[in-house]
């Protein structure tokens, strides 16, 4: 079977292949285009909407484009691309070499996304699953609950003449965020970063339910603003003095979210992120006969060996040089996830 390594990124030596690698890398093969998972690489692989953020992100490379469900042959190994439900262009990437069927399925949620392709889940051999939420306390209630709690906060800071300030991170969730506040018919407004993002998505064919406008401090009135996490201490959002902020991450579901989000008013467990029974769901529905775990606690390998299946969290699979690597990139992402909804 396939190596998988992870140094500073996904690597299979035994093709040579990067995937998401956190550093500038000839020829890489991304995912989606959130600021974690891409490098300004030389040479990429993704589908079109991916390299198109990953241009506004990064700047010019060289693009190779595939649609999902286009079988592209590489000598050595074949790529196809399938959708992952994450971010609109997100893609699980299935590598085919030797005989074996390994799928990468970079962040993925298996719930409707109203703002990106749904996901599939692709039968292989090996699969490399990220598992964030891989814990039993991330059992995220129906997300039409989710809405509707959102929708009802929105509706009881309008009444009360309070702007609703609603924080999602500016790819993925925050077009998620204006789609359903769209469909609800709300005027909504965007923090700049949300806007450019927004507006590539509607260039790469996504139609919105309504029309949206770009922040101007001297028209919140009446309008919900999306604006990214970073911004909750920003003067943009502490000088409105009638302000309700609402964030959109996960980590809601987490018992210290109201003391991790001082300052939030409420805090709401819509997440681009599979949840714990989605994860097991994928694992088993994926028939893989070997099962490697990356991101979040290696527990979630150990609850799958419990169910029978043959799973082993990536830092098993890598050589020691790799493993100071991803234990020292661990240890800094973890001084700084006072936020960690920025990415989920």
């Amino acid at each position: 079977m396939l190596r998988v390594e992870y140094r500073d990124g996904l690597y299979l030596p035994d093709i040579d292949l990067w995937l998401d690698a956190a550093s500038a890398r000839e020829r890489c093969v991304i995912s989606h285009g959130h600021s974690d998972h891409i490098a300004e690489h030389h040479a990429i692989i993704s589908t079109p909407e991916t390299a198109r953020i990953f241009r506004h992100r990064c700047g010019d490379a060289l693009v190779e484009t595939l649609r999902y469900g286009e079988r592209r042959d590489y000598g050595q190994f074949a790529l196809t691309l399938f959708p992952a439900g994450h971010c609109l262009g997100s893609a699980q990437i299935l590598i085919e070499a030797d005989g074996e069927r390994l799928v990468y399925t970079g962040d993925i949620k298996l719930r409707p996304n109203a703002a990106a392709e749904d996901a599939v889940i692709v039968p292989c051999d090996t699969l490399v699953m990220e598992s964030t939420f891989g814990d039993p306390l991330y059992k995220f209630p129906p997300d039409v609950a989710t809405i509707a709690r959102l929708y009802a906060a929105v509706d009881r800071a309008l009444s009360d003449d309070r702007v609703p300030v609603v924080l999602a991170y500016a790819l993925g969730k925050s077009q998620e965020a204006l789609e359903l506040l769209l469909r609800n018919d709300y005027r909504v407004t965007l923090h700049g970063s949300v806007w450019n993002v927004s507006e590539i998505y509607r260039e790469l064919g996504v139609q919105f339910s309504g029309k949206y406008e770009r922040y101007d401090r001297e028209h919140l009135r009446h309008r919900v603003l999306i604006a990214p996490p970073g911004c909750r201490k920003q003067p943009m959002i502490t000088n409105i003095e009638r302000r309700y902020v609402i964030m959109l991450t996960g980590w809601a579901m987490h018992r210290s979210a109201p003391y991790m989000y001082r300052g939030v008013d409420l805090v709401l467990p819509l997440s681009d992120h599979a949840d714990f029974d989605e994860l097991v769901h994928l694992a088993r529905a994926s028939q893989a006969q070997r099962i490697i775990t990356m991101h979040g606690s290696a527990k979630f390998a150990a609850h799958l060996r419990e169910l029978g299946l043959n799973a082993e969290h990536l830092a098993h699979y890598t050589g020691s040089e790799s493993v100071r690597t991803a234990r020292k990139r661990s240890s800094k992402k973890g001084a700084q996830d006072a936020e960690p909804s920025l990415f989920n």
